[in-house]
């Protein structure tokens, strides 16, 4: 539970802003906003979604900041309430909404700062999502980088040994690597992962809309991350029931639960909000199911007839839509941009941002 990862982690004074004051948008001024975001959605070409604890509490996960969250009764000297197991947890109308987005080819990439694993729970490619924290059901291997996802919690965090060792073997039928497997949770000062950090701030780049559900963007670098996008001529969008760092910034905010507008926005697009089954894990886009790929008509406000969509390779290594490696990525990214545009990629230290209204 967020509870438990929460007191994993290392003692920090400064958790952020907890417990700002909840806003909510009347019916008919939500209804309004939800039709211009579903407008801004088929407008444009490239959109990336930001996620945040928010997206989780009905699945029974507390968020951290919120009026309930776990820091917020911290504070207060109270425990915080629970509903469920990272294990039993279902992923929300929201992580299925956002699997159906990324279906039909208007999701090009995920990023999210949750470690709560729903969105590869939910079946949400992995090669198409970067978990910027970490994830509680995924250990890595040391010695080769293979990951694993788990059915359970990996049972460490901080990234410490998990006490397995990679069974990956290598060419010619020599012996299994046998590295060191350690979880890939991060702890307060830890640095972001390269292939998540990478690819999140390369989607960034290239999106003309991102739009941020349940986060109020404290966390650095994560929650600067969309700032990318608006920076380079794109839109913002922010989709929280708290005031966010970044509301100024922001050319449409929308105050409401999560759910409710993920919901009313498939409903704009002619969408259905897929039915989850159970745990299911996706490494590639190119590994759906044929019957899940469609083609999504802005013009139709729907689904065309079954098409696969375009494919991109981003396993192995590889950026989707590039044909360098991470590394080279990297390092072509700090050469490039030197100035304060480079944005995140240059704070990567999970670090609590101070919180100007």
């Amino acid at each position: 539970m967020a509870v438990n990862y929460a007191a994993g982690l290392s003692p920090y004074s400064d958790k952020g802003k907890c417990g700002l004051p909840e806003i909510f948008d009347p019916p008919e001024e939500l209804e309004r906003k939800v039709r211009e975001l579903a407008d801004l959605i088929r407008s444009s070409s490239n959109v990336v979604f930001h996620t945040g604890a928010g997206i989780s509490t009905a699945s029974g996960i507390p968020d951290f900041r919120g009026p309930n969250g776990v820091w917020t009764m911290e504070e207060k000297g109270l425990s915080p309430k629970f509903d469920t197991t990272f294990e039993n947890a279902r992923p929300s109308k929201t992580h299925m909404a956002l699997l159906g987005l990324q279906r039909v080819g208007i999701l090009k990439f995920l990023v999210s700062q949750n470690v709560d694993g729903l969105h590869v729970r939910s079946g949400f490619p992995r090669d198409k999502l970067a978990e910027l924290h970490g994830n509680m059901f995924v250990e890595e291997c040391v010695k080769c980088g293979k990951q694993y996802v788990r059915d359970a919690v990996v049972g460490s965090m901080g990234l410490k040994p998990t006490g397995r060792l990679c069974s990956v073997t290598k060419a010619r039928g020599l012996r299994a690597c046998r590295g060191k497997l350690r979880d890939t949770i991060l702890d307060w000062e830890d640095s972001l992962p390269d292939r998540d950090l990478t690819l999140a701030d390369e989607a960034c780049r290239k999106a003309d809309l991102s739009v941020t559900l349940g986060t109020s963007l404290q966390i650095k670098p994560s929650g600067n991350l969309p700032l990318i996008t608006k920076k380079r001529g794109g839109k913002l969008v922010i989709v929280n029931l708290q005031a966010t760092k970044h509301d100024r910034q922001a050319d449409l905010r929308i105050h409401a639960y999560v759910d409710d507008v993920m919901t009313k926005l498939m409903k704009h697009l002619g969408l259905e909000v897929p039915e989850w089954t159970g745990p299911v894990v996706v490494e590639s886009a190119e590994l759906a199911k044929p019957e899940q790929l469609f083609r999504f008509d802005p013009g139709a406000r729907g689904l065309l007839k079954e098409e696969p969509l375009s494919q991109h390779n981003g396993t192995g290594g590889l950026c989707p839509d590039l044909g360098t490696t991470l590394v080279e990525r990297r390092d072509s990214l700090k050469q490039e941009c030197p100035s304060p545009d480079t944005g995140p990629t240059t704070v990567k230290k999970m670090k609590v941002e101070p919180f100007l209204t």
